[in-house]
C-alpha cells in the first residue's frame, strides 16, 4: 500500500512549511547570539549576556517543540512516505545548529564574567566571523525556502551557503591563528577558542543541512 502521490505531494509540502518554520527560529537563536558577541565585544556587563542566553534557552526550547511536532506529522504516516529518513536526518542536522548556538553562548557568558579583554584586533575578526556565519544561515534558510518553489534559486541558493561557509573557514583559520600568537591568558585563550570553533561549526553544520536538502529536492523540484 502507498500514499496517493497527490496526497503525498501534500504531506511534503506540510513538511517542508514546518521546516521553514524550524530554521527561521534557528536564525533567529543565532541572531541572539550574534548580539551577545557584539555586547561582548562592547563591553557590556555580564548581567547583558546572561539575559540574552536565557532568551537563547527559551527559543532552543521552541526549536525543538518544532522539531517533535515534524516528527509527529511524520509518524503518522510512517514509512508509507517516501523518503521518511532523509527527512528525519534533515530535522536532526537543523537541531545540531541550535544546540551549537546554545553551547557557544553558554561559553561567552562564562567569558564575560571572567571579564576576559581580546583587543580591538582579536574583537573584529570575532564579529566579521559571526556577521560570516549569520550570512552563511540566511542563504540555508532562503535554500529551504525555495526547495518548493523554484529550482534554480534553491541551486543557487545551495552554492551561496556554501560560498559562505568557506569563507567562515578562511576567517576562523585566521583568528585561531591570532588567538594562539595573543597575550590572553590561558584559561581566556582556551575559552575563546572553543567559542570561535563553535562559530565556525554552526556554518559547518550547514554543510549537513545542504546534504540532506539535496537528496529531498530530487523529489520536490
Amino acid at each position: 500500500m502507498t500514499l496517493p502521490r497527490d496526497r503525498e505531494e501534500d504531506f511534503r509540502i506540510r513538511i517542508f512549511t514546518l521546516l521553514q518554520d524550524h530554521i527561521r527560529k534557528v536564525v533567529d537563536t543565532y541572531k541572539i547570539l550574534l548580539s551577545m558577541l557584539e555586547n561582548y565585544v562592547a563591553g557590556t556587563d555580564s548581567n547583558t549576556l546572561e539575559e540574552l542566553y536565557e532568551r537563547i534557552l527559551k527559543y532552543d526550547e521552541s526549536v525543538k517543540e518544532t522539531s517533535r511536532l515534524i516528527e509527529r506529522e511524520m509518524n503518522s504516516v510512517g514509512a508509507l512516505l517516501t523518503n521518511r529518513e532523509d527527512f528525519l536526518r534533515l530535522v536532526s542536522e537543523i537541531d545540531k545548529i541550535t544546540d551549537t548556538i546554545e553551547g557557544a553562548a553558554f561559553r561567552l557568558v562564562n567569558l564575560s564574567k571572567m571579564k576576559a579583554k581580546l583587543g580591538k584586533e582579536l574583537n573584529e575578526k570575532i564579529l566579521e566571523l559571526g556577521n560570516t556565519v549569520l550570512m552563511t544561515l540566511l542563504r540555508l534558510r532562503e535554500a529551504i525556502l525555495a526547495i518548493t518553489l523554484n529550482a534554480d534559486t534553491f541551486l543557487q541558493k545551495i552554492r551561496e551557503t556554501e560560498e559562505f561557509e568557506k569563507k567562515v573557514d578562511e576567517i576562523y583559520r585566521s583568528l585561531d591563528l591570532s588567538l594562539l600568537q595573543s597575550q590572553l591568558k590561558i584559561s581566556h585563550l582556551l575559552l575563546s577558542r572553543e567559542i570561535v570553533s563553535m562559530l565556525e561549526e554552526i556554518a559547518d553544520r550547514s554543510e549537513g543541512v545542504v546534504d540532506a536538502l539535496r537528496v529531498l529536492s530530487l523529489m520536490v523540484v
